[in-house]
């Protein structure tokens, strides 16, 4: 038993070690050459930080739905109080998103003791406590999208600092992002483990097995899960920060749907809910083979939001677009029913890192008229 507990630990070690040192070889010949198109050195480490982020919102998840048994489909709702508490505080007051991020932890932790107490205060567990989490999350969503001071429908873009520093919360490269992921998922390791063997996690499991018998036992159903509720909402709202710092523009239909908690509770599903490196297990499976495929089949130039355009080539185009100056040969817009096209063309002479620039940039963008929120683009295309 012993030598088996030494043997895990020690590949748990060789495996960190290794995620340790990947963005050191990411961009090394070896990996470019075996990487398909398109996955490769940024894109590269921009998968292992997916990779880390999932892990460590399922196992917050984990610790409510797993140990406790309680199944939790708004999860998203903590991430987006997570994503939207940090971000308007750095937007309005120019705080420090670390501040907010705690901040927005303590928030969700007070919203999931609220939530707790509301469904186990009138006996609502199983389906009908998924249900509840599914209206909250649609109710919080709801009120995001109208809600002026959150951007609505069009999102909160959080403005680029001038100086990239760890107190902004904002970095050039991948790299720290990388590490910073890294860390939350061996932090959301630490805590599940500190939880499985603690008292509370029995209570929790005993809760999950047999309510009336932990009841029996002595054990208050009704405040334990509350507990839980709030830890793993707290967690969670940890990652919603790091996302938008991660991608610098939020939007309520990207960080409170109920696919984003679906995707969460697939990944500790998949790898064994209710175990430690259940999470870990199920991403680590789950998250490259989705990324590889759509790398193989859509080509590897495909964003499929605002929010992964921001992550991928935001900072560096807008580097390039200060650099290069621009100038607007032709403009030309269709327009059929609800939907518009407009095509422009450029031209972009200049210097930029050392080399000439002389090109000319094609830029097609699609947009869609809605009685909800007016014009809006669904499409950007740039090909020169």
């Amino acid at each position: 038993m012993i030598q088996q507990f030494k043997t895990s630990h020690f590949i748990y070690g060789l495996i960190f070690l290794f995620l340790l040192s990947l963005p050191l070889y990411a961009e090394s010949d070896f990996v470019v050459a075996i990487m398909p198109d398109g996955l490769s050195g940024s894109a590269l480490l921009h998968v292992g930080i997916l990779i880390f982020m999932f892990a460590y919102l399922s196992s917050s998840w984990n610790i409510l739905g797993g140990f406790a048994g309680q199944l939790s489909l708004g999860h998203a709702a903590f991430f987006g109080i997570g994503a939207y508490t940090s971000s308007l505080i750095y937007v309005h007051t120019g705080v420090s998103p670390w501040i907010g991020m705690l901040v927005g932890s303590a928030i969700a932790a007070v919203v999931g003791y609220g939530l707790g107490f509301i469904s186990f205060k009138y006996g609502l567990k199983g389906p009908f406590f998924a249900l509840v989490t599914i209206a909250f999350a649609e109710i919080l969503r709801l009120l995001f999208l109208y809600f002026e001071f959150t951007g609505g429908p069009l999102g909160l873009l959080i403005p680029l600092s001038s100086e990239y520093t760890f107190w902004e919360y904002q970095f050039l490269e991948k790299e720290p992002y990388y590490y910073i992921a890294l860390g939350l998922m061996v932090f959301g390791i630490v805590v599940c483990g500190i939880v499985s063997s603690s008292k509370f996690g029995y209570y929790l499991r005993a809760i999950r097995e047999s309510e009336e018998a932990a009841e029996a036992l002595g054990i208050h159903s009704m405040y334990n899960k509350m507990h839980a509720v709030a830890l793993s909402g707290a967690m969670t709202a940890l990652g919603g920060t790091f996302y938008a710092q991660y991608t610098q523009y939020i939007v309520p239909d990207d960080v409170i749907k109920i696919a984003l908690s679906i995707e969460i509770i697939l990944f500790a599903v998949i790898g064994g809910s209710g175990l430690v490196m259940g999470p870990i297990i199920g991403t680590f499976l789950l998250v490259p083979i989705g990324e590889m495929s759509r790398v193989i089949f859509e080509g590897g130039g495909v964003e499929r939001s605002l929010a992964e355009y921001s992550a991928h080539h935001l900072k560096s185009d807008i580097k390039f677009s200060q650099a290069v100056p621009s100038k607007l040969i032709e403009r030309t817009r269709y327009e059929v029913a609800s939907l518009a096209v407009i095509t422009s063309r450029y031209s972009v002479s200049g210097e930029y890192n050392g080399r000439e620039v002389d090109l000319t940039m094609n830029e097609t963008v699609t947009v869609s008229n809605t009685t909800e929120s007016g014009w809006k683009i669904i499409r950007i295309h740039w090909s020169n």
